[in-house]
């Protein structure tokens, strides 16, 4: 039932925006906010997905950010220029009101960045660093938000140059970057980094054991850093896992998955173990990291071979994995309490390297990506 409900306001607010006074279809001029105007629902008993306008530019390998006050931040990303071309990676940052249903423009990033982190600092600022430029060459600098005013000032930049790496907000209002590929000798990092937001700096921490790009990085309920997967885009690809503790600036071993693994997601369950699903070359499989035991078991298939997917916890215990290469809309459910999966309602577009973000009322935001034939800057909601 919350889902029609919200279908039935979604619809309210449609007329609203279509109509003028005079009942005439009135012309919405493509100002800073954006309202969903062609998108259709898609509903099942499984949930649904309801539009949620669109961003000011298309957008791919961006990053986003669940604000104290409810609001998501969205940042960077790649889109097509002028006549199709990859020629765009945008400064343009947005706000989406979950309240409203719209998007509005804050101020612009002082460098445009594709897959920088995005990271909530104790005092309520954001911090920005690193990533890519439209030449897909790495970008070092860093760049701190203030809500208060909207405004971007520069902030210290990192030590070392890397792309394809995995970063975490750490539980005591630090960030830390994982790993990546070293852009001029093209090799594979084991390196990390973490910012320290009470003196403004990055320092060096303990290198992993193993040099990895394109993996994952999670944070536990007890603080500590799960890192899962890596390797090079055509191979090998790891199989293995290592924790790392901040207090006290050591890895330890997480064990062997079953397959080695990039491209794949990991989320960390109800009750602290960690789902990883699929990967890069067809993968369905999905196995279970125990941090307790420290071994992993397996959590079944997929239907669809997923990669550059994207899986996030539902309030009740279960996991909603949302489209990936070739898997076009679909999405699936995995049960926890049934070590089982099930079909779920088609998103509203085909996507992959879009991003998924949980808002404080459960509902999960999905923000561009690719899609059938293009970048998309359509969003939309899904509803439990």
């Amino acid at each position: 039932m919350k889902h029609l409900a919200y279908l039935l306001i979604a619809g309210l607010i449609l007329l609203l925006v279509a109509c003028d006074s005079s009942g005439q279809i009135a012309e919405v001029s493509p100002q800073d906010v954006h309202t969903p105007t062609s998108m259709s629902e898609t509903v099942s008993d499984t949930g649904a997905f309801m539009p949620a306008g669109k961003t000011i530019h298309d957008r791919q390998f961006h990053s986003t950010l669940l604000l104290p006050d409810g609001l998501l931040l969205l940042v960077g990303g790649r889109g097509k220029g002028a006549g199709g071309e990859w020629a765009i990676v945008h400064t343009t940052v947005e706000l989406f009101n979950p309240e409203t249903n719209e998007w509005t423009q804050t101020g612009d990033n002082v460098e445009g960045r594709r897959s920088p982190i995005v990271s909530l600092l104790p005092d309520g600022t954001v911090l920005v660093a690193g990533g890519t430029d439209v030449n897909l060459e790495p970008i070092s600098s860093a760049e701190i938000w203030d809500p208060s005013t909207g405004v971007w000032t520069p902030a210290a930049s990192l030590n070392e140059l890397r792309e394809q790496f995995a970063w975490v907000a750490l539980q005591d209002g630090r960030a830390i970057i994982i790993g990546g590929l070293e852009p001029f000798k093209f090799q594979r990092l084991p390196s990390i980094e973490i910012y320290d937001p009470s003196i403004g700096e990055w320092h060096d921490g303990a290198n992993m054991s193993i040099a990895r790009t394109l993996h994952t990085a999670t944070l536990l309920a007890d603080g500590r850093v799960l890192v899962v997967g890596g390797g090079k885009l055509d191979g090998p690809h790891l199989d293995s896992a290592e924790v790392y503790n901040p207090e006290t600036n050591t890895w330890s071993s997480a064990g062997t998955m079953s397959i080695g693994r990039i491209s794949h997601t990991t989320t960390v369950l109800a009750d602290g173990r960690v789902l990883v699903v699929g990967g890069k070359g067809k993968k369905t499989s999905a196995e279970i990291w125990n941090p307790e035991s420290n071994d992993w078991a397996s959590a079944g298939n997929t239907e669809f071979p997923r990669s550059d997917h994207a899986a996030n916890l539902l309030n009740d215990g279960r996991v909603l994995v949302t489209g990936g290469t070739g898997a076009k809309a679909s999405t699936e459910i995995y049960d926890p309490s049934t070590n089982s999966w099930s079909s779920g309602v088609d998103m509203i577009e085909w996507r992959y390297r879009h991003v998924a973000t949980t808002l404080d009322d459960g509902r999960i935001l999905i923000t561009g990506g690719n899609g059938k034939n293009e970048v998309l800057a359509e969003a939309e909601l899904f509803v439990p």
